[in-house]
């Protein structure tokens, strides 16, 4: 698998230099990657070549290369017991149901991660794939956060549930979530798609429904699925210092 773009390839070296396979850079900018690559002692699986030979390469986003182009092992999601923290008082995992955005999977796996979250669970049905495109979309976030491909997410809530998890579904119906809103130590976010949003099994066996507020305006009824977690996620940093 080929991924581009400075930030997802630096984090890949950073973050999984070992599941590495190549790493292409534009002769020209070697000097910008030179200490990375150094340091990471990737210097045997480095390839210096000229800007106009990378689209020979194959890339699918060639107008997201810029001046480094990484060949990497694809990537694997984690078992279930990796993301569940049973020893630990605090913890967050986030539930993304059936996100078929790329854009939008890619900025909830960021947003997940710079908000501390332990993992992503997302469905094995009707949900982007984790591939070259998140890496883009994600600006390398998913070489760090961990995710899980679950069979049944309903089934896969029960389970964090049964580990001490309480599961909180973002849903226009729900209560307001105001300044004195508290989440609970141990949380499970879950978002849904901008269209259909959360499935209504998945809403009927949460613990709680929460919305967040917002102003009235005619034409545009709700925040994005990824600014609705960096809102919610916020709250429960700061609800659970």
């Amino acid at each position: 698998m080929l991924i581009s773009g400075a930030n997802p390839c630096t984090n890949c070296i950073i973050h999984n230099s070992d599941k590495i396979i190549e790493i292409f850079i534009n002769i020209e900018r070697q000097s910008t990657f030179a200490k990375l690559i150094e340091q990471n002692k990737l210097n045997n699986k480095t390839k210096l070549i000229k800007k106009k030979d990378f689209i020979r390469l194959g890339i699918k986003n060639d107008r997201f290369i810029s001046d480094i182009v990484i060949r990497r092992e694809k990537y694997k999601p984690s078992n279930l017991d990796e993301i569940i923290k049973k020893n630990t008082k605090k913890s967050l995992i986030i539930v993304a149901d059936q996100i078929t955005d790329q854009n939008n999977l890619g900025n909830i796996i960021r947003t997940a991660l710079l908000m501390g979250a332990d993992g992503l669970l997302i469905s094995e049905h009707s949900s982007a794939d984790i591939n070259d495109v998140t890496s883009l979309t994600s600006s390398g976030a998913v070489e760090v956060l961990k995710y899980h491909v679950s069979k049944n997410i309903n089934r896969t809530i029960e389970v964090l549930k049964k580990s001490g998890y309480w599961t909180y579904s973002l849903d226009m119906s729900g209560q307001e979530m105001k300044r004195e809103f508290n989440f609970d130590k141990k949380s499970v976010i879950i978002v849904g798609s901008e269209g259909k949003g959360i499935r209504r099994n998945i809403l009927t066996k949460s613990d709680f429904k929460i919305s967040i507020p917002q102003e009235n305006v005619g034409g545009i009824d709700s925040y994005n699925a990824a600014n609705s977690l960096a809102i919610a996620a916020y709250h429960f940093k700061i609800s659970t210092f």
